[in-house]
C-alpha cells in the first residue's frame, strides 16, 4: 500500500479520516533546501470558516501527528504552537488555508494535514507529503496488461507505475462506463512496491472471470499529472501489454554510432526481458504470500487443538482424584486403652 493510504488509515482509527469537506491541492510537493514552499488545502463551502477553529498538523516519518498551529474562528492567521517556529506561517483567504515554510530544512519533509471540527468529530484531509530534497521530479512509466490464465474463476488484472520521483502515486480504477471500481465482494484492490533497482508500484486489480470477459477496464495513475491506460480484457490477445510513455524525447539529429546503437539494443532487450518476468514475479510473490498465511494458520490450529487436549486431560485428571477422595470411607481413629 501507498504512504498516504497508511498514514490516512491511522488517523481514522483516532479522529475519523473524512476527506469530503477538505481537499488538499496536492498530495505530494518537493522543496530544496532553503527555499521557501507553500502548502494549501481547500474547506468545502457547506463549512463556516467564520464559526470553525482550523487546525495543521505535522507527521515526520516514524514519528506520531503533531500540531503545529491553529486557526481561531474567523481568524486570517494562525497561532503556533509552543516550540513551532516563526519560519512556519499560516494564512486563510477565502475557503483556502495555506502553510508557508520559509527556508526549508531537512526536518520539515513530513506529512502536512488541515483538519477541522464538524460537531464532535474532527475531520481531517488526506495530507501533503512534502519532501525537502534536491533530486528533480521524474516522471513515471506506465504499463498495464491482464495475467493471461485466469485462476479460481477470478481474473487478475496489473497496472504498473515505475521509474518516479517522488515514489507517491495514486491509482484509480474504472470500468467501461466510467464507474470507479472500489473494493468490494466483486472486486479485490491490491497494492505493491517493489524497491529493486528501479522503484515499481504495482495495483492489481482482482475480477470475476466472467464480469471481465464482458468488459473493459481502465487504470488511471496520478502523480505529478494523471495518465490512463485501458485493459482489453475481453480481447483474444491476452498477454498484450499496455504502455504509456510520459514525454517521448526529441529525435536525434544523426544516426548514433554503432557501439551505442549496440548499447540501446542491449538496454532494450534488457527491459523487454524485465517487464515479461513482471507478471511472473508479482504472482509468484501473491503465491507465497498465500502459502505463508495458511501455513501460519494451520500451526495456529494445531495450537489450538494441542491446548485443547491438553486442558481436557487436566481436567479429567482432577475429576478422577476427586471421585476416588470421595468413595474412600471416612477412618475414624478410635482412642487406645490405657
Amino acid at each position: 500500500m501507498s504512504q498516504i493510504t497508511t498514514t490516512c488509515f491511522i488517523v481514522l482509527l483516532f479522529f475519523g479520516c473524512i476527506t469530503a469537506q477538505i481537499s488538499h491541492e496536492k498530495f505530494w510537493e518537493t522543496v530544496r533546501v532553503g527555499r521557501n514552499k507553500i502548502i494549501k488545502c481547500s474547506v468545502d463551502s457547506s463549512m463556516s470558516l467564520s464559526s470553525t477553529i482550523v487546525h495543521l498538523y505535522r507527521q515526520r516519518p516514524g514519528e506520531a501527528i503533531l500540531r503545529i498551529m491553529h486557526f481561531q474562528a474567523g481568524a486570517k492567521s494562525a497561532t503556533n504552537e509552543a516550540g513551532i517556529p516563526s519560519r512556519f506561517n499560516g494564512k486563510i483567504r477565502e475557503q483556502t488555508v495555506s502553510l508557508t515554510i520559509s527556508s526549508a530544512q531537512k526536518q520539515d519533509e513530513a506529512t502536512y494535514y488541515c483538519a477541522l471540527w464538524k460537531g464532535d468529530e474532527k475531520v481531517f484531509g488526506s495530507g501533503t507529503r512534502l519532501y525537502v530534497t534536491d533530486s528533480p521530479v521524474k516522471s513515471l512509466k506506465l504499463s498495464a496488461y491482464p495475467i493471461s490464465k485466469p485462476n479460481n474463476g477470478k481474473r487478475t488484472l496489473l497496472c504498473q507505475a515505475r521509474g518516479m520521483f517522488p515514489d507517491l502515486v495514486r491509482f484509480t480504477w474504472k470500468d467501461a462506463s466510467g464507474t470507479e471500481v472500489k473494493q468490494s465482494d466483486t472486486y479485490d484492490l491490491l497494492e505493491q512496491k517493489d524497491e529493486g533497482q528501479e522503484l515499481k508500484v504495482t495495483s492489481m486489480l482482482i475480477v470475476d472471470q466472467q464480469k471481465a470477459s464482458s468488459t473493459s477496464y481502465t487504470c488511471s495513475v496520478h502523480h505529478e499529472n494523471e495518465q490512463s491506460v485501458t485493459i482489453q480484457t475481453n480481447s483474444s490477445d491476452e498477454e498484450k501489454k499496455v504502455e504509456v510513455d510520459p514525454s517521448p524525447g526529441p529525435a536525434p539529429t544523426c544516426a548514433p554510432s554503432e557501439n551505442k546503437q549496440q548499447d540501446l539494443d542491449d538496454e532494450d532487450k534488457e527491459r523487454d526481458q524485465e517487464e515479461k518476468e513482471g507478471p511472473v514475479v508479482l504472482v509468484h510473490r501473491l503465491y507465497l504470500f498465500s502459502l505463508t498465511y495458511l501455513t501460519l494458520l494451520g500451526k495456529n490450529v494445531l495450537y489450538f487443538c494441542a491446548v485443547c487436549v491438553i486442558l481436557y486431560k487436566k481436567r479429567a485428571g482432577n475429576s478422577e482424584t476427586v471421585s476416588r477422595k470421595s468413595s474412600q470411607p471416612e477412618q475414624v481413629n478410635k482412642p487406645r486403652a490405657s
